[in-house]
């Protein structure tokens, strides 16, 4: 009976050391998605740089297909491009500077974590001058590497305002 009782009070023990854990990993990871947030508004590239790995680190995004054919049927194909370009976090924040004011608004965020790596799903709008340039969602890779959290790739789709208007959240949250 004894041994019943010690065990049972183990695995609750373990059971609440490990919710902890995942609690405390996810609270790390808001910071640092918040972090992201305000280094883009500061244009504060030493903070901004700090929270990627400093190994390879994958930066790509693609235009959505409408905003693609919008861009097509008006600057024609050449013109247009691709929907596809790749670049890095540093290039990201360099550009920044063209600007007087930017932000990288964030939302309806799902952090899935297994103490060591991590994925962020987000909704995003980007915001230059004031105005909003594109919005769509935005993907995050992280690892724990010694003890802290660490952004290993960005992935992101692009819808641009020039052409369709961000839904609201609530509409957003329907999609799911």
């Amino acid at each position: 009976m004894k041994a019943k009782i010690i065990l049972v009070i183990l695995l609750i023990s373990i059971q609440h050391t490990y919710a902890q854990q995942i609690t405390n990993n996810k609270k790390e990871i808001s910071i640092l998605i918040n972090q992201y947030s305000k280094s883009v508004i500061e244009k504060d590239s030493t903070t901004f740089y700090s929270l990627f790995n400093d190994g390879p680190v994958t930066w790509c995004a693609a235009l959505k297909d409408r905003s693609q054919a919008k861009e097509v049927e008006t600057k024609g194909a050449k013109a247009a491009g691709t929907n596809y370009f790749s670049g890095s976090y540093k290039g990201f924040m360099r550009s920044l500077f063209r600007y007087k004011s930017t932000e990288d608004k964030f939302d309806n965020i799902r952090i899935i974590e297994d103490g060591t790596v991590a994925t962020v799903s987000m909704d995003y709008s980007f915001w230059a001058d004031h105005k909003m340039t594109n919005w769509g969602g935005k993907y995050l890779s992280l690892i724990k590497r010694d003890g802290k959290w660490e952004i290993t790739s960005v992935n992101y789709s692009l819808e641009l305002t020039e052409y369709y208007k961000q839904p609201s959240l609530k509409e957003r949250q329907k999609q799911l």
